[in-house]
């Protein structure tokens, strides 16, 4: 980037309390009458909004030189974040909450603001904040644009392209069946330019060159009623789809390759979370997908529904529960009805203890369902919670967030 020492004084000042962290009237005017800068307005905006929230700057010129930047996010009514008490609260709150810095839009926009000026209006040379990584990443983003508008004299607007040019490749964590799937996505112009989907064995050959695997592929399907398909075929017709919804969540999968669509979907959407990154180095992809993932038994089973909800938080489970609810949304650990019934019955336990127990096992035995140890008295509950579990593990896998229904009639 194009150094920017002006060859006189700099007036750097620190954001005072002004709403946008907008820093008008603070000059980098030296005494001459007339900057290297053409007069006007500059804006650059992100691509997309963030939670309700779109980040973008601002530059203004006057005399040939800079003499106010902005840098605020707005929501589709126009607000400012840096003016949203609630979402300040919330944040400063949130961030405490995690052992980071109780930092707000205001105080976060403000500071990045007053940097970049000490930096010379050179943003590769402003730190991040901590506590908003993401907007000091956009910061940068956002200003790098904004100089170089500046610096080429073309007053007016514009947005960022939602994609960084580059290629970008991801790669399943594991193999599967001596297979390990990955994806290799080229952006060009800000734009989804090719994609490339295929798999590759450990000595590096390509699953969509291996004609055996091809021929037993297709017997296989033919055997089971599915569609006929082999890898070069899927591949081409998944890149269709997805070509035509236009997103990975809207595109179909292809039938008779249920697992190898699921994976294309899972690694074009953290290819393309890269390229929003521009970060081109060679990935893989987490086993699970953060979120929050629930499966429920069938059918109720004197009154009560068991279902185990997991969440996932990078890559790992970070939180388990396991309960039954009743119609009513009561829930049985917490019925002492129930546990009187169980203690006149001289069983010696009750969900209240059981869940818990099992839930343990389950840490316990790092997370694998077929590692855990029993738990007394309670089987049923017990090899159920297995079931559940592995089903929302399997949604895990893949991000999806509907419920997983595990068969009652089924144990």
């Amino acid at each position: 980037m194009k150094k920017r020492r002006l060859g006189t004084i700099l007036a750097v000042a620190a954001c005072l309390s002004l709403a946008g962290c907008s820093e008008e009237g603070i000059s980098s005017v030296p005494d001459l009458e007339q900057g290297p800068y053409t007069d006007g307005s500059y804006e650059v905006r992100m691509p997309q909004y963030e939670n309700g929230w779109q980040e973008y700057g601002k530059i203004t010129v006057t005399d040939g030189y800079i003499t106010d930047v902005e840098y605020d996010a707005h929501n589709e009514a126009g607000e400012k974040k840096s003016q949203d008490t609630a979402y300040r609260d919330s944040m400063a709150a949130g961030n405490a909450a995690n052992g980071l810095p109780a930092v707000y839009p205001e105080k976060v926009y403000s500071d990045l603001v007053t940097a970049f000026r000490a930096a010379e209006y050179d943003p590769e040379k402003v730190d991040a904040v901590a506590g908003a990584t993401v907007s000091s990443g956009n910061f940068k983003k956002v200003m790098a644009a904004l100089m170089e508008m500046v610096e080429k004299g073309q007053p007016g607007e514009m947005t960022l392209p939602l994609y960084e040019d580059g290629v970008y490749e991801v790669e399943m964590p594991e193999y599967d069946n001596g297979w390990k799937d990955f994806i290799r996505v080229t952006i060009a112009a800000g734009k989804v330019d090719s994609i490339a989907f295929d798999a590759r064995n450990e000595q590096g050959d390509l699953k969509s060159a291996d004609e055996e695997y091809q021929k037993s592929m297709i017997a296989g399907n033919v055997a089971n009623g599915l569609p006929e398909t082999y890898p070069a075929d899927y591949a081409q017709r998944l890149i269709e789809n997805y070509e035509q919804a236009g997103s990975v969540e809207e595109m179909d999968g292809v039938a008779g390759a249920t697992i190898s669509s699921r994976n294309f979907k899972k690694l074009l959407g953290h290819a393309l979370e890269n390229a929003q990154k521009g970060d081109t180095e060679v990935t893989v992809a987490p086993i699970f997908e953060d979120g929050e993932y629930r499966a429920q038994m069938s059918e109720a089973d004197q009154g009560w529904t068991e279902f185990v909800v997991l969440t996932i938080q990078n890559n790992a489970v970070s939180q388990i529960s396991f309960d039954a609810v009743d119609e009513n949304g009561a829930y049985k650990s917490k019925d002492a009805d129930y546990q009187d019934q169980m203690a006149q019955a001289g069983i010696g336990t009750d969900p209240a203890q059981f869940y818990p127990a099992i839930i343990q096992s389950f840490i316990d035995a790092r997370y694998l369902p077929d590692e855990m140890d029993a738990v007394a008295g309670a089987t049923q509950s017990f090899n159920r919670f297995k079931k559940l579990v592995t089903a929302a593990l399997e949604n895990a896998l893949y991000g999806l967030e509907e419920t997983a229904v595990v068969e009652t009639n089924d144990e």
